[in-house]
């Protein structure tokens, strides 16, 4: 997955908790100033190449999308650039009700 200097990225997180709760979040490159930096972390995290989707009761899952690539991932399974990926823009993000 390569985006390129110029080409805008979108990069969307759902976060479903064991008790229902729904977090999301997504950051826009358009525009940005460190635009190159969120390109970065969607290539590392390998969306083409997801962990096995393994959903244990009571425990986060994860709808992760990049560009136009998507993965279902659970918390137990979300571990390097990946974990870095949803963190970032469930923090620095636009959260979305």
């Amino acid at each position: 997955m390569s985006f390129g200097q110029n080409n805008a990225m979108k990069c969307a997180i759902t976060q479903v908790n064991g008790d229902g709760t729904i977090r999301r979040a997504v950051v826009d490159t358009v525009g940005r100033h460190d635009a190159a930096r969120w390109e970065r972390l969607a290539e590392r995290a390998r969306l083409d190449l997801p962990p096995p989707y393994r959903p244990h009761p009571g425990e986060p899952v994860y709808e992760i999308s990049a560009g136009d690539r998507v993965a279902q991932v659970a918390e137990g399974d979300l571990v390097g650039p990946l974990r870095e990926l949803v963190r970032a823009v469930l923090t620095d993000g636009w959260q979305i009700s």
